[in-house]
């Protein structure tokens, strides 16, 4: 993984949490801690708290209703 999924990042942070926390999902992770996983395995070269600002956008959309838009 790695390597293969990593781009060059914008300058906006919140658009490359958006970015990883897709590119996570496209992999279906069952749990939080493996969507963490996921996270350090595909982007071991972002900071910290990029990957945790993913993996918040990961819980809240684990925890939306079905069929709620926000």
């Amino acid at each position: 993984m790695g390597q293969a999924l990593l781009k060059s990042r914008s300058a906006n942070p919140v658009a490359d949490a958006v970015w990883m926390a897709e590119t996570v999902m496209q992999y279906s992770p069952a749990t939080d801690s493996e969507a963490l996983k996921l996270l350090r395995t595909s982007f071991p070269d972002c900071p910290l708290s990029l990957r945790v600002a993913a993996l918040n956008l990961l819980m809240k959309q684990s925890r939306r209703p079905a069929g709620a838009t926000r």
